[in-house]
This record gives structure tokens, C-alpha cells and sequence, in this order.
């Protein structure tokens, strides 16, 4: 596909016509066909997967906070005023981002980030040599309860703008840090946000009574049976 739209004179606005496009500002030099393969493959699979599970465990939640889902229905339609949800609701569904935000503290898509050290780093009293593979335990972090109050507890109002101005930069890493943040998070994050705001207005999702999902890590953290919940109309 990518050396058929080299070829085609079709003028397009989209990512490939973008990527193809694009240059490095320092070198002028553009992409190769198998780096915009790779980006191309990077933003349908991890911008997919890492959004429906963030969805799934803020589903899994809400099941089992029903006043919270309330509160999150009434704002939407508070929001919406009953109507569409249009772009510019999206900034004024705070509560609801806010959920969104707790469901990937406790359950974060990505629980694990993996990097090397470009150099020799003194951290503590540990010497960490160049080439090391450093894991950064995301799961755990956001869990750790010098960092948070009750840490096993939903509570979305952590999240609240002053609640966020008070607490370590590094304390929330769903989509990494640093140079290396996730190119995706503003979307991912508006994204998330919107299905589920279309979602709740329209039906109620149950968890199946009894159930507890086993975690498993493949990369990413998913229930490892699934998430069987009953969907029934508003």
C-alpha cells in the first residue's frame, strides 16, 4: 500500500500521505517504506488494544460503582443537554475523563516499561551499567502507598485539578514518561473518552455476578478469561 501511494499522484489527508511526507528537520531525510510499515503497524495495534483495555477495566469498575456511573451518565447528558455528543463536549467531560484516569492508575494497559541505560546511572546505593535493561514497574508504582492514599481503592477524584498539582509527576505513568512518552496519549485519552460517553448513554454493562478476572501480562495487562459482562439497554 505504501509503494502504490508513492507511486499515485492522488493527493490525500491522512496519516500515510503525512508520514510519506514528512522530514527529519535536522538531516531533511524522510522515511523509509519499511519505517512507515512500522509506524503505520505501531499506531493501529497499540493505539487499539491499549484503548479497548483501558475501556474494559473502566467498564469492570463502574460495574461495580454503580453511583459512580450514575454520576458519570448524569454529566454526559448534563454536557450533551440530551443531544449528540459533539466535539466540543469532550473538554467539558471532566468527571468522566477523571474515571478514565483511575481505571489506568489501577489497571494500566501498558503495566511494565522496559529501557536501557544509554550510560553508567548512580540510583540509591545501585549502579546501573550501560546496556542494562531497566524495568519500571508501572502497575506497582501505582500502587505504592507512600505515593497514594488507599491505593487499592477506586476513587476518581484523585484526578481533580488540584489533587494532580499536589502529587509527584511520576507518580502516574500509563503512557510512560520522559522523551519517550507516548506519542498517542492525547488521542488515546480523548479517544477513550468519547466511546465511553457514547457507550453509557445508550446501555448498562453488568459483570457477571461472582466474577473476578484473573490479571495476565502479554505485553499488556488484559483479564485473563475475559471480562463477561451484560449489556442491557437504557
Amino acid at each position: 500500500m505504501v509503494a502504490e501511494r508513492r507511486r499515485s499522484d492522488q493527493a490525500r489527508n491522512d496519516l500515510v500521505t503525512r508520514l510519506l511526507t514528512v522530514t527529519d528537520p535536522e538531516t531533511g531525510r524522510s522515511m523509509s517504506d519499511r519505517d512507515i510499515v512500522d509506524n503505520l503497524l505501531t499506531f493501529v495495534i497499540a493505539g487499539q488494544e491499549t484503548t479497548a483495555l483501558a475501556l474494559t477495566w473502566t467498564f469492570y469498575l463502574l460495574s461495580l460503582h454503580p453511583e459512580i456511573e450514575e454520576r458519570v451518565v448524569q454529566e454526559i447528558e448534563a454536557v450533551t443537554e440530551g443531544g449528540s455528543l459533539r466535539e466540543g463536549h469532550v473538554e467539558a467531560l471532566s468527571y468522566t475523563r477523571q474515571v478514565v484516569q483511575e481505571a489506568m492508575r489501577l489497571y494500566p494497559p501498558a503495566p511494565v516499561v522496559v529501557r536501557a541505560a544509554t550510560r553508567d546511572v548512580s540510583l540509591g546505593h545501585e549502579l546501573i551499567r550501560a546496556g542494562s535493561p531497566t524495568y519500571i514497574p508501572v502497575y506497582a508504582i501505582h500502587r505504592h502507598r507512600p505515593l497514594w492514599d488507599e491505593p487499592d481503592t477506586f476513587d476518581q477524584d484523585r484526578f481533580a485539578p488540584e489533587a494532580v498539582k499536589t502529587r509527584h509527576r511520576y507518580a502516574y505513568l500509563p503512557f510512560g514518561a520522559g522523551p519517550r512518552i507516548c506519542i498517542g496519549m492525547s488521542f488515546a485519552l480523548l479517544e477513550a473518552v468519547v466511546i465511553l460517553a457514547t457507550l453509557l448513554r445508550s446501555v448498562r454493562l453488568s459483570l457477571r455476578p461472582g466474577y473476578a478476572p484473573e490479571l495476565k501480562q502479554r505485553i499488556t495487562l488484559r483479564p485473563a478469561a475475559g471480562m463477561p459482562m451484560r449489556l442491557e439497554l437504557r
